[in-house]
């Protein structure tokens, strides 16, 4: 049995056609540590690849912003060096701290925060003039919350699932965390 290095291997996936997002996702994170300094390198990580943009996760949103800025001519950069060029880049630190690994696929479902607990049609909030329905109802909701919350596993609490599918921790540890990691510069 011979043995193949892995980027051998890599490219010998990569090579076949269904692979093809991943593939040019591949080739544009590699690119993308070529054409920035190492400063910028240590500060950002390209995350997911759609509809030819580019997200790139980075460090904190001052970093974001001053990529943003940047844009044009990191794309100009980038475009130079491959066949079918880039729409754009996205900035944002949202995925910094995500520890998992990011698909190229994704559905950035960034498009409900993941705070978000009960949609506000299913809430049936009817103004009412007595305080014990305005309680009783409240009482409910608190239930059917209780029900789809998860624990948190930092500080175990109960947290919205979206909390954890996101930073994987709720909320409140997540400012707490963050809030420490910012003040320290």
């Amino acid at each position: 049995m011979a043995l193949y290095s892995i980027d051998n291997l890599l490219n010998q996936i990569l090579s076949q056609p269904k692979w093809e997002k991943q593939r040019r996702y591949h080739e544009l994170t590699k690119l993308w540590y070529q054409i920035v300094n190492n400063k910028v390198a240590q500060h950002t990580r390209p995350v997911f690849l759609r509809d030819d943009v580019l997200s790139i996760a980075t460090y904190s949103s001052a970093w974001a912003q001053d990529l943003n800025l940047q844009r044009r001519s990191l794309i100009i950069k980038i475009n130079r060096r491959i066949e079918s060029p880039l729409k754009d880049l996205y900035f944002s630190s949202a995925k910094w701290y995500q520890n998992n690994p990011i698909s190229v696929d994704e559905e950035d479902n960034i498009k409900e925060h993941p705070s978000t607990i009960i949609p506000e049609s299913s809430l049936n909030l009817l103004p009412t003039d007595n305080s014990q329905e305005v309680l009783e109802k409240w009482l409910e909701i608190i239930k059917k919350r209780a029900n789809t919350w998860e624990i948190c596993p930092r500080c175990h609490t109960n947290c919205p699932k979206g909390e954890l599918k996101r930073w994987h921790i709720c909320a409140v540890c997540f400012q707490r965390e963050n809030s420490c990691k910012n003040s320290q510069f």
